[in-house]
């Protein structure tokens, strides 16, 4: 999970390194857009913000899924191990003595 991390904090920081070398050392890249002339850097990170958020609600959705299939597992575990030991009270299973050895 640590390299994830890492790898996680390096590849944001390379973008955020990109982001800032591409707004001050290229001034005229700008574009057209419906909000107006806006720069490529500005929109290079807008657009790795938005992948970073669909990437979250990914990892958010998929953890609510495995948390629920848990508690159910558990849940269903809990209902079988209490049928279980009802089923082992229920039923008394007896010994059979043989007449000719002794008890020990």
């Amino acid at each position: 999970m640590a390299i994830l991390n890492g790898l996680a904090f390096l590849i944001t920081l390379a973008v955020g390194v990109m982001v800032w070398a591409l707004y001050n050392f290229e001034p005229g890249l700008l574009l057209g857009t419906p909000w107006g002339r806006v720069h490529v850097a500005l929109l290079l990170a807008g657009a790795f913000v938005l992948g970073a958020a669909v990437v979250g609600m990914y990892v958010l959705a998929s953890w609510v899924t495995y948390r629920s299939r848990l508690s159910r597992h558990g849940r269903e575990l809990r209902q079988t191990k209490g049928e279980l030991e009802s089923l082992k009270k229920q039923q008394i299973q007896e010994v059979p003595v043989i007449p000719d050895r002794t008890q020990q």
